[in-house]
């Protein structure tokens, strides 16, 4: 068996925030300890090492060449001691902090409310629902467990991503009393008519103008930004233009003949992915949760046939109207 490490973890620590807030003051704050303290840790971790770690020029900590390396395994005792604490933490506290994006909301709430009835019952779940990449940057920040979002580059190493999905299709909708003849469109039909999008960050919106561009299109006029799914479906219903979602997500509003499909010759989709930090310690109880998230996405595909059929008997009774 391994000798006991000598070295302090906790100055470690000390040096860790020192490095990275690059000051003594705001390593003091962030610590909640006195200047004094933090200088005492650092200079007794230097002679222990017996070499200069840090050195202060114009009052900013910048690390020596010994300083990087050591930094290097400081860092890696933080994040694990952070696991270790947020481990301890969901044991103690059976707490699950989830983000959706809101265009999953439809699609998983039956399943969500199923679950925590029965299977994961003792567990407390939090879930936030707002803008996709805000969701992606608290789980980088480890305000969240994990966020069930669009598959997309969200350019971070930070991130472990897993599939939950089948390819999900993106219909394109508009109001009931909305006319639009020329059925199916193609693209450059569908850029004659105005949409209802979310804001430039809505990993949607970028498919759709990325579809433009990719057939020589510009983006057609946009009536309106909207980060709500709910708003968004109300605009449309008032005919403010088109828009895209998952069918789970108007299959109310379809059955009620408030909003109807568009039928396009060339189809968009994506994939649903749930990303978590990829140094955070998968325990049994969100292994179970990813692998009931996966099969709510299964049986949302197969739930909705009732809904593709509804569609076709309309567009075969306005096959007859105009006949």
């Amino acid at each position: 068996m391994s000798s006991f490490p000598n070295i302090d973890p906790n100055k470690l620590i000390i040096f860790y925030y020192v490095a990275t807030e690059k000051s003594l003051t705001s390593a003091a704050e962030e610590l909640h300890l006195t200047q004094p303290a933090i200088t005492y840790h650092i200079r007794s971790l230097e002679e222990y090492t017996r070499v200069k770690l840090i050195e202060f020029k114009k009052h900013q900590a910048q690390l020596t060449p010994a300083g990087k390396v050591l930094f290097k395994y400081a860092e890696e005792i933080f994040q694990q001691l952070s696991n270790a604490d947020r481990f301890i933490k969901s044991i103690r506290e059976s707490n699950l902090r989830v983000g959706i994006a809101s265009i999953f909301i439809a699609t998983l709430n039956p399943t969500l409310n199923s679950m925590f009835e029965n299977q994961l019952s003792n567990v407390r779940l939090t879930i936030d629902s707002s803008n996709t990449f805000d969701l992606v940057q608290d789980v980088i920040d480890s305000k969240l467990d994990l966020a069930i979002v669009p598959e997309f580059n969200y350019s971070s190493k930070k991130l472990n991503r897993i599939r939950v999905s089948q390819p999900l299709k993106l219909v394109c909708f508009t109001a009931s009393n909305q006319n639009i003849p020329e059925q199916p469109l193609n693209w450059e039909g569908l850029s004659k008519y105005p949409l209802v999008c979310g804001p430039e960050t809505s990993v949607v919106r970028k498919m759709i103008s990325d579809k433009f561009q990719s057939q020589g299109l510009e983006m057609p006029l946009l009536t309106a930004e909207v980060g709500n799914t709910e708003w968004c479906k109300t605009l449309v219903e008032n005919g403010k233009g088109l828009s895209f979602t998952l069918i789970a997500e108007i299959a109310e509003q379809i059955r009620n003949s408030h909003l109807k499909i568009v039928q396009l010759t060339d189809e968009l989709h994506l994939y649903a992915d749930v990303v978590t930090r990829s140094d955070i310690f998968m325990n049994p109880m969100i292994l179970r949760f990813i692998s009931m998230i996966k099969q709510a996405f299964t049986n949302a595909i197969c739930d909705y046939p009732s809904i593709a059929d509804k569609i076709a008997e309309k567009i075969s009774d306005a096959d007859k109207t105009v006949v």
